[in-house]
């Protein structure tokens, strides 16, 4: 039998909806003709794509891998279909992929730049993404470039650090520790905390310097940096992030340096299939390196070649 894209778009649908519902009101199927079309890709192949129990769908490892494919596969197939209009397209198109909590203040006015500077021959298409999203986000939404804390382990991308980011202890004005310069885990102790989902890799870095937290000191579990930071505005707890999110705190808010050295790592990372990165590609990449270090932020030796044309850039 024959593998059309008609199966691998279901297939897909139904791994980034979450739901074969969800999936069929997404392309207008009967969720029994979804279903129909999922078991015979399952024959097809030989592998067993999804776990099914409690009427839910959960990838297994395999289905894991075949999704990469099949985004992969895809992918390609748009390029196929869109070929006429891509062909007659005269502007250039630019996409970056960036974490949510580093894009209004260190992305976008960087992307801004370079759009203004290439306004008559270049497009930009800017994908938000939180960081646990990515890994499956990454093959729906193609990008020539990404920036942010990426934690995780992509062996398809390369991955470059740009900066090493101290971490910030965040909290309301009406909060006495605002009128402190620096803390300690010991400054901060009894404090509510507003944390990130326990399944986020910045949460598990970010523990790294929490004190031993009573139940009832955990006010809130966010997903997002920026739904924390609104919560600390109003002086529901306090949160620790890095200092590129805290940047964005509120003029009611501060972002207090944190004793302990610990850092998260600001990275640039690309897809290994791009080979040698295009000037708009590097010219992002120099943009973004000068607002981190406008912020104050010292650069890693690869981030500084970038701004300092002399300096080697290893690609």
């Amino acid at each position: 039998m024959e593998i059309k894209s008609k199966a691998l778009k279901i297939f897909c649908a139904v791994v980034e909806t979450g739901s074969l519902l969800a999936a069929s009101n997404k392309l207008g199927i009967s969720p029994s003709a979804a279903s129909r079309v999922l078991s015979q890709l399952e024959e097809r192949i030989g592998i067993v794509l999804f776990d099914r129990g409690n009427k839910t769908l959960t990838l297994t490892s395999e289905g894991t891998e075949f999704y990469r494919v099949a985004m992969e596969a895809m992918r390609a197939w748009k390029v196929v279909e869109d070929y006429p209009t891509h062909r007659k397209r005269k502007r250039k198109l630019l996409r970056a992929a960036v974490l949510a909590r580093h894009c209004s203040d260190v992305i976008l006015p960087a992307i801004v730049k370079i759009f203004k500077r290439h306004e008559k021959d270049m497009r930009v298409t800017l994908d938000i993404h939180n960081g646990r999203d990515i890994y499956f986000s990454k093959y729906s939404h193609p990008f020539d470039i990404g920036f942010g804390t990426l934690l995780s382990e992509h062996d398809d991308m390369e991955k470059r650090v740009l900066a090493e980011l101290p971490l910030r202890l965040v909290c309301s004005k009406n909060n006495p520790l605002s009128q402190k310069d620096v803390v300690s885990r010991e400054d901060y102790a009894k404090e509510n905390f507003i944390l990130l989902s326990h399944d986020m890799r910045e949460r598990k870095l970010c523990d790294l310097l929490l004190p031993s937290l009573e139940e009832d000191q955990i006010v809130g579990e966010i997903s997002s940096t920026q739904v924390a930071l609104r919560m600390v505005k109003r002086n529901a707890g306090v949160h620790i992030t890095d200092s590129l999110a805290a940047i964005s705190v509120s003029d009611d808010c501060k972002a207090i340096p944190i004793s302990d050295p610990l850092t998260i790592p600001f990275c640039v990372f690309w897809p290994k299939t791009a080979g040698a990165l295009s000037e708009e590609v590097k010219e992002c990449i120099a943009e973004v390196s000068a607002s981190i270090e406008k912020a104050g932020i010292k650069l890693t030796e690869y981030g500084k070649s970038f701004i300092r044309p002399n300096r080697k850039k290893n690609f």
